[in-house]
């Protein structure tokens, strides 16, 4: 417990005593400081002083203040971190490839989340890939591997899309006439000079679902990402999310 902290909110009555440690500890702290909700609770309540809508503590266990809405305690701030963060986002038309701003990846995430909506696509059937990139440049040497099955809505049979030691990673089909609505994907250390992996889905050409994954063999570090059709062009958007290490 704090040196602040208290254990009582002293209720006065006529002629009691104001002490000096009274006076400093309220002076000090501006409002009750307490260790746990436990010792709040056993200061507030009862017989001591019955709360009052509007009293506010500060809590040394989770570091955070609160007030009494009239029914519960509630937390002012701070707010604890979001497990998931925006990064960044934009729209694209009829790019031959789009790439994430460079520094999308860094030290302050380990993982991120990657949604990319294309609708629209120039060629039919184009293969669509992904490469790695590090201060505005694409890797393109031959450690991409990678391998997604794909499962009609009908019942079909499954189809296989992979590629070993290839100068990028394979992901799905796009066509003119039925583009891949949405993909959605975890990219997995991508700025630690470790195996960089993806994990993810979505839904394809000719209204198939499919998921795989993908790696770099190499421990390289990257910070962004270029997604490209095998020819032609596509428009759509992405978004990129980090997960909060802790």
């Amino acid at each position: 417990m704090g040196a602040n902290a208290q254990t009582t909110v002293q209720k006065f009555v006529d002629g009691a005593v104001l002490t000096a440690a009274q006076q400093n500890t309220s002076a000090a702290t501006g409002v009750p400081v307490f260790a746990t909700t436990v010792t709040r609770d056993a200061a507030f309540g009862g017989a001591n002083k019955v709360l009052a809508e509007g009293q506010t503590c500060y809590l040394e266990s989770t570091n955070v203040v609160q007030y009494y809405d009239g029914a519960a305690w509630a937390t002012v701030g701070p707010a604890a971190a979001a497990a998931l963060v925006y990064l960044t986002g934009a729209s694209f038309t009829t790019e031959n490839s789009v790439s994430l701003p460079a520094g999308t990846f860094s030290a302050t995430y380990d993982n991120y989340k990657v949604i990319l909506n294309i609708t629209a696509a120039s060629v039919n059937e184009s293969q669509l890939s992904l490469r790695y990139r590090v201060a505005g440049a694409d890797n393109t040497t031959g450690n991409y591997n990678s391998g997604f099955a794909r499962a009609p809505f009908s019942g079909g049979a499954l189809a296989n899309d992979g590629s070993a030691s290839a100068t990028s990673a394979n992901l799905g089909v796009v066509a003119a006439t039925a583009p891949i609505s949405i993909m959605v994907m975890d990219v997995i250390h991508p700025f630690l000079s470790v195996v960089t992996k993806t994990v993810g889905g979505g839904l394809s050409y000719q209204a198939q679902s499919f998921s795989g994954g993908t790696n770099f063999a190499a421990t390289t570090s990257f910070d962004a990402m270029t997604f490209f059709p095998s020819s032609g062009t596509f428009s759509g958007s992405y978004k990129v999310y980090g997960y909060a290490n802790s």
